[in-house]
């Protein structure tokens, strides 16, 4: 698991960063209102910024804002069935959810892991004869000796029966940014203008507005839903804080700031 942001400067807008700030700056003014002829405006400005810096970790920690937040990303594009898509020149397959295990005599095992349903809503609707062709992206997982996570994927879309013929690798790619830019070069010289793109909930609305601005027709295949749509019911539980709904809810602020620097230039 990679828990380093492809982008170093993302985290700089992340709770956690934001919260340490706040609590390290709150108790630096603290101290400092111990020191003699210190105003004691300074007690109350410290505690007010720690305290602040502790209701942030906690908020962003609890799984009813990371839901909400998710929620907030995933309604933009609802889950359709396969056959109720519509027919397109191509299915894109964003990479997402491989991971590599390195056995103690060195040999690499490459698996699927949360994300891993993209593969396979991706494959459904290409056997379904939604489109004439399959491409998947991905960039290099950090591990020496790993492949491509583009290229492990269409062997695995071989292995599952789409024709090698009908598959196309974007190639090299770190951030959604790049990888839009080599898959969408790779389909333009096949004359694809429409496709199926294939990812998370969390994530289309990002990817879907990139390769918008590439030029494509975009139609949603939303996956990995984080959230229970209509079924989410909200529980006191909900306000007991988790480290696994904090990295929920910075995963989806990062798609927000994706969205906003969208507008403004490249993308992360």
């Amino acid at each position: 698991m990679n828990l380093v942001p492809t982008r170093w400067y993302t985290s700089l807008f992340m709770p956690t960063t934001i919260a340490m700030v706040l609590i390290v700056i709150g108790l630096w003014l603290l101290w400092r209102s111990m020191q003699p002829a210190v105003h004691r405006r300074t007690a109350r400005t410290g505690f007010a910024l720690a305290l602040g810096g502790l209701f942030v970790l906690y908020a962003f920690s609890t799984p009813l804002v990371a839901t909400l937040l998710a929620w907030s990303l995933e309604r933009q594009s609802p889950s359709m069935p396969i056959n109720a898509l519509p027919n397109a020149d191509a299915i894109v397959m964003l990479g997402g959810g491989q991971a590599v295990y390195v056995h103690p005599d060195g040999r690499l095992e490459q698996f699927g892991k949360h994300a891993a349903d993209r593969l396979d809503k991706a494959i459904d609707a290409f056997k379904a004869g939604k489109a004439p062709l399959l491409a998947t992206g991905g960039g290099q997982i950090d591990v020496p000796g790993s492949p491509m996570n583009g290229a492990w994927l269409a062997d695995v879309a071989v292995q599952r029966g789409v024709p090698r013929a009908a598959i196309v690798e974007g190639g090299p790619a770190l951030y959604t940014s790049d990888e839009c830019e080599g898959i969408s070069a790779a389909l333009k010289l096949r004359g694809v203008k429409s496709i199926l793109l294939c990812t998370s909930a969390y994530h289309m609305p990002r990817s879907r507005m990139a390769y918008e601005r590439a030029g494509f027709t975009v139609v949603p295949v939303p996956c990995d839903f984080d959230t229970r749509g209509a079924a989410e019911r909200f529980s006191l539980t909900m306000l007991l804080p988790r480290g696994i709904a904090l990295s929920q809810s910075e995963h989806c602020l990062k798609e927000w700031l994706g969205l906003a620097t969208y507008r403004l230039g490249p993308g992360t």
